[in-house]
């Protein structure tokens, strides 16, 4: 696999245009432009911390071919991509990213709610209720009621997709993710 297979592969596996992918794997605009088109040739460092950056490992064989696959996630990472990513302008490139591969491959057994989101804002505890309601997670003793936020919030700088509904087990909390936001292609 080429530079540029393997950041169209990138693109396709996580449904991010080239700019959401330069942005997401802190990738200049042009670098990744440049490399689609066949004009450059990144540094297999540069594409590999790319490739990490969206949850997956690049790999080099014997005979120097690369392949990509999918770092086995779960919860730990989502976590630590919101409490890396939240509040920052392109947050949710990065959470749905972390998000899809938990989903994609889910821990075996659900991480203790009150664990997961200890010392979380309102905000974010409500959007992992959702989260769990989603995967039909058992939230322990958890009360949807508790956990409501007060005024619709949303983790999206912009609703992308807002053709579609809101997923009702986000709006449940008051959380904003339109059902749009859950599927990938």
């Amino acid at each position: 696999m080429q530079a540029d297979e393997i950041l169209k592969e990138l693109m396709r596996s996580t449904g991010l245009s080239a700019a959401a992918l330069a942005r997401a794997a802190n990738l200049d605009e042009s670098v990744v432009s440049r490399a689609l088109n066949g004009k450059t040739v990144p540094s297999f460092n540069k594409i590999s911390q790319a490739a990490r950056s969206l949850g997956y490992e690049l790999t080099l064989s014997p005979v120097e071919e690369a392949t990509l696959r999918l770092i086995g996630s779960s919860m730990q990472g989502l976590v630590d991509t919101i409490n890396r990513y939240s509040g920052s302008a392109d947050q949710w490139t990065h959470i749905s990213a972390s998000m899809r591969n938990l989903l994609e491959f889910p821990d075996k057994q659900a991480s203790d709610f009150a664990m997961v989101t200890n010392g979380m804002d309102a905000n974010w505890s409500a959007f992992l209720a959702g989260l769990y309601d989603y995967q039909h997670w058992d939230k322990g003793r958890a009360s949807e009621r508790g956990l409501r936020l007060e005024e619709p919030w949303t983790p999206l700088r912009k609703i992308c997709r807002s053709m579609t509904e809101p997923a009702e087990e986000f709006a449940r909390y008051n959380v904003i993710v339109p059902v749009g936001e859950l599927s990938w292609k």
